[in-house]
């Protein structure tokens, strides 16, 4: 598996160890990239390695998994990640710009870029709106459709590249393994299961009392990107058609033969809808 030259940043809020990845060229445009429920900060690294050159990239442990620290608390609301964000954000002062969220920190940036849009250049939501499918239940769990199994271990890396090879089957050997790789944990000598804590398994990341995600985005003025993978069950086509009509300014890309993971099940085709959005910006 490729090594990267990327650094490993920490800090501290709210009793919580938050890990993220900055991948170098802090004179280059900043995106910020938040992963989803039961991901961690290397599902970006396809991105990262395509991009590094052109953007100052930061991608984000969320609290609770990857490498980030555990919440005592089991505090793992859309509040508490939204704080963490914030927090990342001003401890790398960062200025003007692209923050990048997929499902759960997709849900965590809407709610970033409605409380703080003089902040933002622009919004990439990743296979997320403001609601959820008709055919989905309202306490349903999104993770459970999505990419990420539920919490068992393994005998080993192969083992579980071959389990999570067949939920993705539509994804690049290769990023299936530097998935596995870099996001399990050995629990045990010899047994090993994702990198995450347990109880975001059963932890509903509900929205802050009387906290609308539909008026959030429609107050949010920032150039935005929906993207959404053709085979779906997070996203349909009236969920994003709404999204766009509620957006003062959304555009939205289709991704084809894509899951909810698209990043990962058409890593070429979620890289060019990036560079089509951000354009050849070089600082």
């Amino acid at each position: 598996m490729r090594l990267d030259n990327v650094n490993s940043h920490f800090l501290e809020r709210d009793g919580v160890r938050l890990h993220h990845l900055d991948w170098g060229n802090e004179d280059r445009h900043p995106v910020v990239m938040v992963h989803g429920s039961r991901l961690h900060a290397h599902v970006w690294n396809d991105f990262g390695r395509r991009f590094r050159d052109r953007f100052h990239i930061i991608a984000i442990d969320q609290r609770g998994h990857g490498d980030s620290g555990w919440c005592k608390k089991q505090a793992y609301q859309l509040e508490d990640f939204y704080q963490d964000l914030r927090a990342v954000i001003e401890a790398k002062k960062l200025k003007r710009f692209t923050l990048v969220g997929h499902s759960l920190g997709g849900r965590v940036s809407i709610m970033y870029a409605a409380r703080h849009p003089e902040m933002l250049e622009q919004l990439v939501l990743v296979d997320i709106t403001a609601g959820r499918p008709e055919n989905i239940a309202p306490n349903a769990d999104l993770s459970r459709v999505a990419e990420t199994p539920p919490p068992r271990d393994f005998e080993s890396h192969e083992e579980a590249i071959g389990y999570l090879g067949k939920l993705l089957s539509r994804a690049p050997a290769h990023m299936i393994e530097e998935s596995v790789r870099r996001g399990m944990r050995e629990v045990v000598p010899g047994r090993y299961t994702w990198k995450y804590d347990p109880a975001l398994a059963s932890n509903r990341r509900a929205t802050p009392p009387g906290v609308n995600l539909w008026d959030m985005v429609g107050s949010i003025p920032t150039p935005t990107l929906l993207q959404y993978g053709s085979v779906s069950q997070v996203v349909n086509a009236e969920l994003a058609a709404r999204m766009a009509a509620t957006m003062p300014s959304c555009k939205v890309d289709r991704i084809e033969d894509a899951g909810h993971a698209l990043f990962t099940d058409q890593p070429d085709a979620f890289a060019e809808s990036m560079d089509r959005f951000l354009g050849n910006r070089q600082t």
